[in-house]
């Protein structure tokens, strides 16, 4: 048996419940025995992919990758799956776009599956009822279960597998000229040689780039050049605090000052202070109360019977539960070095990085003294989220020892808002992403990338290092791009962000995304990382399916995969193809091609994309403006069932337009004849082989039995199945038409690439 069919046979023997992620550790630890001299060869482990980093991004990307049957490996240094949004204790989801669609979607939908079963909300963040956020261990485990899903087969299975390898650190890239063939891995007692077709770079800090001698930006200068003196944003080490009603217990409480403190106790004084303001009264005034302050990042609270919520200001004093992170942003108003932000060695320098990582964490342990004395509060770190060495360990020279019961609770890595970003072939900027997000707007068309591949939405937000010198001038942006061009809704992501311009073999995930250094301050969020993770993680598969390189994928291809699995990747959303409508993917292809006119376009006012409580936003939604009409089941005419394949094939539909019945170009075409006509653009031909029959309604005799068998095995009819027949002679509406030409389209394109 191979070494990977060793590993799968573990996993299929092993309990994988509440305990899995030891269980994965035993793995690793297990395969590695097999690697010590005895065996004289270094392991080698072959996938389609290679996912580098378990967080928000890697882990969706492994779903995805695995959904479209390939192979995965999903590699993660900590003993935690989730990144920034588990790991690092960042468990309030910043979704200001909504658009909890794909596996975001999914994963937050389990997640308020495993509060509801314990009758608890999960709006419990931000002062709204509209939020979602969740303790990181639940988060983690919702993970867990969504790989489980995956490799215990079923509906959504699609074949694949993910191998997750925790405690797992790339300690080289193996490339063969410009092209990524795999990783040399350090696991728990060994290392291993990890081969693939496409390696997935989804590290909080794009490790993989340097070592994979792909060229990217940090801050505001390329690796080929690099400034010692560009600036990256301010890290923040997190923690997640309770309260505890009978008293902190001794083991938790701070009973002397922290190192630093007295430096920083200024500063969380101006941000959080007894008798300070509550948001209660809009707009927000510094300092807050600690209600406020706990209403902010709050948290549901698994070891409180009771429930709560931030819909009402009663709520927020009732919070059990909340994340430190706020007042303890490092190095914040102290400044590193007399400047803002962090200087591009935390990137690049590991000496630098450790360094920087524990006087973060000690900040936040000076907050919790703050906490504990000045504000006079019963919390302290909880007991039932994180224990481990590691960030003890981290901490060595600089956190005295009596404070590491209180570290080891701490979150295993630090929030890191900022990383190293791919040289890619697009790279989006402020003022592209500004006109982008002004989509249908106050009456106004839409900007729509064609070639989108996730959407997100949040403020241009740079914690620090936002003076004009630390933005790049080469994009045109300065400190005033972030007023002038602050998007005022959602906003895609192209293809080209993915794909590194000069190497092969490689795939972006999430914060290192080919994009400006100030773009890259709205694309870092929890939401829009699961999204671009999923995209990634279909270009990843696509691409080893096919044999081909990532750059020479067909971007259709790609979206149909995601709009299938309900990635929305329009902006334009309708009152009549609500996104679980059968004909949704096809309509959103419309809309980023334009194949169709909207009946009615949305309206929606401009507004500062985090200004909620707009009141003309608010009424926009109420009435609908948000929304247009598609016209989902209106009959297509003839006229524009040509106009509709012109869009859609160029001028190759020149020679099949002769399947269109000649009943004049306003009379309505029926669903037969716009298969016919499909079928024949894409190369059937009347000497056909023996046909299948495929619906009830298209008997073996029929003109259409050999049209319809041709796009049936091309996967053309994958929706319209599902209705029970095809109907033929029924007229052909928008909806059906944009389906069965997306369909038609991406078959197409499937084919090519496999050279048929």
């Amino acid at each position: 048996m191979t070494l990977k069919g060793t590993l799968r046979s573990f996993f299929s023997m092993t309990d994988r419940g509440p305990r899995w992620t030891g269980m994965v550790i035993v793995a690793v630890a297990f395969l590695a025995l097999l690697g010590t001299p005895a065996c004289a060869e270094r392991m080698r482990l072959d996938y389609d992919v290679l996912v580098v980093g378990g967080g928000a991004g890697g882990a969706s990307a492994a779903i995805a990758a695995a959904r479209l049957g390939a192979s995965v490996a999903l590699l993660e240094e900590t003993d935690w799956l989730g990144g920034q949004m588990t790991a690092a204790g960042v468990s309030t989801m910043d979704d200001l776009s909504g658009n909890r669609t794909g596996l975001y979607g999914e994963f937050i939908e389990d997640v308020r599956y495993a509060y509801f079963k314990r009758e608890k909300s999960i709006s419990t963040c931000y002062w709204d009822g509209n939020t979602a956020a969740f303790e990181p261990s639940v988060g983690r485990d919702v993970l867990v279960s969504m790989i489980e899903r995956v490799n215990g087969g079923g509906a959504k299975s699609g074949g694949g597998r993910v191998d997750v390898f925790l405690g797992a650190r790339v300690a080289s890239v193996l490339r063969r000229g410009t092209v990524i063939q795999g990783a040399s891995v350090d696991l728990k007692d060994g290392r291993a040689d990890f081969l693939c077709r496409v390696l997935v770079d989804a590290t909080e800090y794009g490790d993989i780039l340097p070592l994979a001698k792909v060229q990217y930006r940090v801050g505001n200068s390329l690796s080929t050049s690099l400034n010692p003196r560009s600036r990256i944003q301010d890290i923040t080490w997190t923690a997640v605090i309770k309260k505890y009603p009978g008293g902190v217990p001794q083991n938790l409480r701070l009973n002397t000052p922290p190192p630093g403190y007295a430096k920083y106790v200024d500063g969380f004084r101006r941000v959080v202070a007894a008798g300070g303001n509550s948001f209660r009264s809009y707009p927000l005034r510094m300092p807050v109360d600690f209600p406020t302050h706990n209403g902010y990042r709050g948290l549901p609270d698994s070891s409180n019977p009771f429930d709560y919520t931030a819909a009402t200001p009663d709520g927020w004093e009732r919070i059990t539960k909340t994340g430190v992170n706020w007042a303890n942003d490092f190095p914040g108003a102290e400044k590193w070095e007399g400047r803002g932000g962090l200087p591009v060695a935390y990137l690049e320098d590991l000496s630098v990085r450790r360094t920087v990582n524990a006087e973060a964490m000690l900040k936040t342990l000076c907050f919790l003294y703050y906490v504990q004395h000045e504000l006079g509060e019963p919390w302290s770190v909880a007991d039932d989220e994180y224990y481990g060495e590691g960030q003890v360990i981290q901490t060595l020279g600089v956190v005295p020892e009596e404070f590491v019961e209180i570290v080891r609770r701490f979150p295993p890595i630090p929030y890191v808002r900022e990383s190293r970003r791919i040289v890619g072939i697009d790279t989006p900027t402020s003022k592209s992403v500004r006109r982008n997000s002004e989509s249908y707007r106050d009456g106004g068309p839409g900007h729509e990338l064609p070639d989108s591949m996730a959407i997100g939405g949040y403020i241009l937000d740079l914690h620090a290092g936002d003076e004009d010198s630390d933005m790049e001038p080469e994009f045109g942006e300065s400190s005033a791009s972030i007023r002038t061009d602050m998007p005022i809704g959602p906003f895609q992501v192209p293809f080209g962000s993915f794909v590194p311009v000069e190497v092969d073999g490689l795939v972006a995930a999430e914060k290192n995304l080919s994009m400006s250094r100030l773009v890259s301050g709205a694309l870092r969020l929890q939401p829009i990382s699961m999204l671009t993770g999923q995209a990634a993680g279909t270009i990843a598969a696509l691409s080893a399916r096919f044999g081909i390189r990532p750059r020479d994928l067909d971007p259709r291809l790609v979206q149909q995969h995601l709009l299938d699995a309900g990635s929305a990747l329009s902006l334009c959303e309708y009152h009549d193809v609500p996104r679980n409508h059968l004909m949704w993917p096809g309509v959103q292809m419309s809309n980023l091609y334009g194949w169709f006119e909207a009946l009615d376009l949305p309206s929606s006012p401009s507004a500062k994309i985090d200004d909620i409580y707009n009141n003309r936003v608010v009424l926009a939604r109420l009435f609908g403006l948000d929304r247009g009409v598609f016209g989902v089941d209106e009959p297509l005419a003839r006229h524009e069932a040509e106009e509709l394949l012109h869009k859609a094939f160029g001028e190759e539909p020149r020679l099949a337009l002769y399947a269109l019945p000649e009943f004049g170009r306003n009379s309505f075409i029926s669903r037969g004849d716009f298969v016919d006509a499909l079928a024949r653009i894409i190369g059937y031909k009347a000497s056909y082989e023996e046909p299948e029959q495929r619906f009830q309604d298209v008997p073996p005799e029929s003109r259409l039995a050999g049209p319809v068998d041709f796009l049936w095995r091309r996967g053309v009819f994958a929706r319209l199945a599902a209705t029970g027949g095809l109907m033929p002679d029924l007229p052909l509406t928008r909806g059906v038409a944009a389906d069965l030409t997306m369909r038609t389209v991406t078959a197409r394109a499937a084919e090519k690439k496999l050279g048929r």
